[in-house]
């Protein structure tokens, strides 16, 4: 069997970096990355071959898909002030690679979805992939119009609805690190939050292995580490690792709305600390999701407990100088 031509969407990103880095230990990769990007990272390894182009304007799609089989589409927008911010890139972006993968015969996909696209729990009964989703946020509304996309368009896929994923790279995790740092913890709203987790590299080991195993049936598959988590104790347990004491604050519902919104109409982007889009989904007391289909379909096994993977990012932070 041919080794399967790989190109990843999104290579930028967290999830993207972590990804290209590790393929690109073992064979060749092809990335699709904004003139704008920073892949500082990227250059200089022979085995990572970079084009250029945009998915919101249709620009070197195509041309990028040249001689490719399979596409590890890992592009979000994530951070935005409207609903049109995020549906330009993760709903018509999508679109605009799909119409791309038609056009260059290229077949197979796997999306990195998220837990977003479904929204909360109404209670401590996790979700299952049958379940119709109820995204409440911009971000999960634009990436379920995306995931319906990638549905109806004809494609071999797999969607991979991943939970809030930490690790390496991540400037969101890296917030509350420094906040905790500091020796504050603020909470959005009261009484005991619900939530899953995933390690970067377990998120990394499972697409490969879709990928190596060519696990493209049409199926969607919620990932995390198998484990539940109270929001309280994850913060404890970040507290414990960079040795600090913290003083939880409270921070009321329509209170942390209105300081999303001086962010999202004040704050330049790339300083943004949170939005009114990210409250709205922070405020929710259970995000829970059952990992048990891509455990027995795909023989998932995450390798990273919270306590293992979040010394691991405080130390790789550390070492890049930006954490005390």
């Amino acid at each position: 069997m041919k080794q399967q031509r790989i190109l990843v969407v999104g290579a930028s990103g967290f999830v993207g970096k972590n990804l290209v880095l590790t393929i690109a230990k073992r064979k060749n990769i092809r990335i699709l990355v904004r003139a704008t990007s920073n892949i500082e990272l990227f250059k200089g390894n022979s085995r990572i071959e970079i084009l250029y182009g945009n998915l919101e304007t249709d620009q070197g799609i195509a041309e990028a898909l040249r001689g490719v089989d399979i596409v590890i589409h890992c592009a979000a927008k994530t951070m935005g002030r409207s609903y049109w911010e995020f549906y330009n890139t993760n709903t018509l972006g999508t679109a605009n690679l799909i119409s791309a993968m038609h056009s260059q015969n290229v077949h197979k996909i796997l999306y990195l979805s998220s837990h977003a696209v479904c929204g909360p729990c109404s209670s401590d009964t996790p979700r299952r992939e049958h379940e119709r989703p109820t995204p409440i946020s911009f971000y999960g509304r634009t990436k379920k119009l995306a995931e319906d996309l990638i549905i109806k368009s004809g494609l071999s896929f797999t969607i991979l609805r991943s939970v809030s994923v930490y690790g390496p790279h991540d400037k969101e995790i890296l917030t509350y690190i420094k906040l905790l740092n500091s020796g504050i913890c603020p909470i959005v709203g009261y009484g005991t939050k619900y939530l899953n987790l995933i390690y970067v590299q377990d998120l990394v080991d499972l697409i490969i292995r879709i990928v190596e195993t060519d696990h493209f049936f049409n199926s969607i598959y919620f990932a995390n580490d198998g484990q539940y988590y109270a929001l309280d104790s994850i913060m404890d347990k970040i507290a414990s690792a960079l040795h600090k004491k913290n003083i939880k604050i409270h921070v009321p519902t329509f209170l942390a709305l209105f300081i999303g919104l001086l962010n999202d109409v004040f704050v330049q982007a790339d300083k943004k600390l949170v939005t009114r889009d990210k409250i709205r989904e922070l405020s929710c007391q259970y995000w829970m999701c059952s990992s048990e289909r891509v455990v027995k379909n795909m023989e998932f096994k995450p390798k990273y407990s919270f306590d293992r993977g979040i010394v691991e990012t405080i130390h790789w932070y550390r070492k890049q100088g930006v954490l005390s």
